[in-house]
Parts: C-alpha cells; sequence; structure tokens
C-alpha cells in the first residue's frame, strides 16, 4: 500500500548530527547545502519487521519503506503488513507490538506484497539501517517468486562504524536518541525508516559521499 510521507531532509539531517557537535564542530555546520547535494536525487529507505534473525526459517511480517526526493518534502512511502504460514511468536509481538490478529485482519500474502514492493523500489539505490539482514530475507522472498533485487545498497550501520569509529553504540535507537529524534513506535518499519533516513544523512554528510 503506497501511502504520502511527509518529511524534510534538511530537518532530519540537523537531528541526526547533534550529538556530533557533542565533540567538535559538525562540517554540516558549514554548509549544509552542499551535504545535502551528495545524497542520490531519490533513493529509497527500508526496514522490515520478521519473526527472527534467519531468512531460511524465519518470516517477513511488515514491509515499510519511503520513497525520498532529496528536494522535496512530500515523499511517496510503502507499507504492508504480511501474513506468515507460521504464528507470530510472543517475543516478537512484544518487541513490535505486531500482533497475529493484525496479521490475519490486514495481512497480505508474501508474494503480493514483494511484487507491489519490488514495483514501488524500481531500480532505485536502497538504504537500511542493517542492510545484509533486510536484503537477505528480501533475496530470499524474491528466490521463492522469480524476482531479483538488482538495486545498489546503503547500508547505514556500516557507513556509521566508518564515520564515527570511537562510538560505544551502534544501535539505531541511540544514534536516534542522540540526535534527539522521536524514538515512538520503535521495531514498526515506516518509524524505523524514518531514524534510518535521518541517520543516513547525518553519515554522508559526515563521509562526504555515499557508499
Amino acid at each position: 500500500m503506497e501511502i504520502v510521507i511527509i518529511l524534510v531532509i534538511a530537518a532530519i539531517v540537523f537531528a541526526a548530527v547533534r550529538f556530533i557537535r557533542r565533540t567538535r564542530p559538525s562540517p554540516i555546520d558549514k554548509d549544509t547545502k552542499q551535504a545535502l547535494e551528495i545524497l542520490p536525487e531519490t533513493f529509497v529507505v527500508l526496514d522490515l519487521e520478521t519473526t527472527g534473525l534467519d531468512p531460511e526459517r524465519h518470516e517477513i511480517i511488515e514491509i515499510g519503506a519511503i520513497r525520498i526526493k532529496r528536494n522535496s518534502i512530500h515523499h511517496d512511502g510503502f507499507l504492508s503488513l504480511v501474513r506468515p504460514k507460521k504464528k507470530v511468536p510472543q517475543k516478537i509481538t512484544d518487541m513490535t507490538g505486531i500482533t497475529q490478529a493484525m496479521l490475519d485482519e490486514k495481512g497480505e500474502p508474501l508474494e503480493k506484497a514483494i511484487r507491489e514492493f519490488h514495483e514501488f523500489v524500481g531500480d532505485l539505490r536502497l538504504v537500511a539501517y542493517n542492510a545484509e539482514f533486510d536484503m537477505a530475507f528480501l533475496q530470499r522472498a524474491g528466490r521463492e517468486y522469480g524476482i531479483e533485487f538488482k538495486n545498489d545498497v546503503s547500508c547505514v550501520l556500516k557507513m556509521a562504524r566508518r564515520a564515527w569509529p570511537h562510538r560505544k553504540s551502534f544501535k539505531l535507537k541511540d544514534l536516534a536518541t542522540d540526535g534527539g529524534l522521536d524514538m515512538s513506535d520503535q521495531h514498526r518499519a515506516l518509524a524505523d525508516c524514518k531514524r534510518a533516513a535521518a541517520a543516513y544523512g547525518a553519515v554522508v554528510a559526515e563521509l562526504r559521499r555515499i557508499d
């Protein structure tokens, strides 16, 4: 399901780099416009919620994505609950707030959700906080239904480790907290996409390149 997201890239980048200023002047303070222009003109930030860590044994239960246009505040969003073949473990419900009843009522079959998502992203660069995790699940689902994801991929986690090697924690929630970002709806796909977008803007501004 496609939706419209109101998101100001400049604002989320400012929020995400606040913690840098605690230790030294941030390069984004000198030339924010130049830093923002390093971002791809259009890219997709994605996040998956799953029933576990192993793409061969566990299942996708939510797909969220934001197709971000660098020079706009209006962005296309994608959100789909996915009905799993097995019941959702209670620990996953406790973490995400996603219940079996929600998935039974509103969840789509994985094939429908993954085909719609593939159409939504097209050939744009994909950005995820722990990209290896998300892409492993996407590629597994794609193989099952004859869909290929050949997109360039940026891993915000790897970029953050290069940008700030002396940080004690590289968890998305800790970066977001340091940046003063909204921490409601943790472990829900669209909310985590917004936090990942902010972190991506910050690491691109710091590294002065996209990966």
